[in-house]
């Protein structure tokens, strides 16, 4: 190819024709290739850099599809869990047992450091039926009551789970008793009558409390929280008037 006459001929095309007649330009002039199809100081072919390519994305997307994988088998066992959980609210035969799986269960199949009941004052029923609980080792300082009003103050009067993180947390005894000084961040989901009853059917608070300030965060999906307050509300309520 000879280009000083006539620079003009140097287009994309006419370079294109003369390496590939010329296959041998590169194997002098490693230099010029990219280093994509370099390999040890030895030239490979431009298939063989494609292929090394489509390898590092195929590892890439290999990784991402563990990743997800991961992700999935994980929600799993949470969903398996939450329905462990609530299959046992729903069969539990006596407030003793409605109590063990409410506070009980999710302590130990969630690594929570403490689970409470917290019920309104406006719930006397349901206070007197917890009430031999503080006698029973096992299920002591796990049911408190509050006034209604403070109660509906620290839930904000909505039905989402209120997380606190911190110093946010300043009546945490009223929710976690002996236990609140070690509480570090909590999820107080609120309990109703019925999951479409609105704040005047509020009876309670289902208390989750953690020893570190990232276990539970405003960032937190809080919709199997909800789902799980829906069924201990509508369990508290049958228990209340068993009729």
């Amino acid at each position: 190819m000879n280009t000083a006459d006539n620079p003009a001929d140097l287009s994309p095309e006419t370079i294109r024709s003369w390496l590939q007649s010329h296959p041998e330009f590169f194997d002098a002039n490693p230099d010029l290739l990219p280093a994509a199809i370099t390999a040890s100081g030895k030239v490979l072919s431009l298939e063989a850099g494609q292929l090394n390519t489509l390898r590092q994305k195929n590892e890439q997307l290999s990784l991402k599809l563990d990743a997800m994988l991961d992700r999935i088998r994980h929600n799993e066992r949470i969903y398996s869990a939450f329905h462990q959980i609530q299959v046992r609210l729903v069969t539990a035969p006596h407030p003793m047992a409605l109590l063990r799986a409410a506070t009980h269960d999710p302590e130990q199949l969630f690594g929570i450091h403490r689970a409470t009941i917290t019920l309104s004052d406006r719930q006397p029923g349901l206070i007197a039926l917890f009430g031999a609980t503080s006698r029973n080792p096992e299920t002591a300082d796990r049911v408190f009551s509050i006034d209604h009003k403070r109660l509906v103050e620290t839930l904000r009067d909505s039905p989402r789970p209120v997380i606190r993180v911190g110093q946010e947390g300043t009546n945490r005894e009223l929710f976690f008793g002996p236990f609140s000084a070690r509480i570090r961040s909590e999820a107080l989901v609120p309990l109703f009558t019925h999951p479409e009853s609105g704040p005047e059917g509020l009876i309670g608070s289902l208390n989750l409390g953690g020893e570190t300030p990232n276990r539970f965060l405003p960032s937190d999906a809080t919709d199997l929280l909800r789902d799980l307050a829906d069924i201990l509300g509508l369990c508290l309520t049958r228990l209340a008037n068993p009729e």
